[in-house]
């Protein structure tokens, strides 16, 4: 048996200037010589150069500042339970050990459904109970608060044909309860994303032609109606002459 040799790019970073492979003791990028300087991502600890948005491993947003001080605990929405992070392959979880309902920010809901990596979908379903179904309307209050910021969040269908019902804040995330991931996973491996898209696009242009012909229905009935006055005015004018030449 061979083993190949490592890739030359194994252990390196992306320069945020020009995104060449650094190492991560360089202090300056030899490609664009843009200055690098190394800092952990407040959530799952990797390194990476300071001008990143988004750390590469987990996608977090490394606005936030990492301090020495502890973290405030996030809670459950559902069941007011701790929240434990833990990292399934490049993805952030909050998951809660009580209801085992999840919460994911923006960009790790954009990884795993907008990218449509079907590794990392496998992957997040495989650390998912597998036991527990689907409950369209969980037990206890319906509308919960954000872990992060503790605003009510708002309500909505996750997209047409899906049948899941979503907990999101616009600021910070989506909290699914248990059993609600696996199902939106399994929909957009399924291709409902697409079906769901078309279906808007028909509806749309269903309802444009609608307009088109409610706006051709009203332009006939009003050059019904001008014409409908020419004639009775023409006739009340044939009716005056007659009148005065009697």
């Amino acid at each position: 048996m061979t083993l190949e040799a490592p890739s030359s790019q194994a252990g390196l970073l992306a320069c945020p200037h020009c995104g060449a492979g650094v190492p991560p003791t360089a202090s300056r990028c030899e490609h664009c010589s843009h200055e690098l300087l190394v800092k952990g991502c407040p959530r799952c600890l990797s390194r990476v150069f300071h001008g990143h948005k988004h750390c590469p491993e987990c996608g977090t947003e490394l606005s936030v500042v990492a301090t020495t001080e502890p973290a405030q605990e996030r809670q459950c929405p559902r069941c007011d339970q701790p929240l434990g992070a833990r990292l399934v392959d490049d993805i952030v979880v909050d998951e809660c050990m009580g209801c085992r309902g999840l919460f994911l920010d923006h960009v790790a809901i954009q990884r795993l459904i907008t990218d449509r990596r079907q590794a990392r979908a496998e992957s997040l379903l495989g650390a998912l109970p597998t036991t527990i179904t689907y409950d369209r309307q969980p037990p206890g209050k319906m509308y919960v608060k954000c872990p992060v910021c503790r605003v009510v969040m708002n309500r909505k269908l996750f997209a047409a044909g899906s049948g899941v019902i979503i907990d999101m804040c616009r600021k910070h995330g989506t909290f699914f309860d248990v059993g609600e991931l696996p199902k939106i996973i399994e929909f957009v491996m399924q291709g409902g994303l697409e079906i769901a898209e078309r279906k808007e696009i028909d509806r749309a242009r269903a309802a444009a032609q609608r307009e088109r012909f409610a706006a051709n229905a009203a332009m006939a009935a009003a050059a019904g109606s001008s014409m409908e006055l020419q004639h009775r005015q023409s006739t009340a004018f044939v009716d005056l002459l007659i009148s005065l030449f009697r």
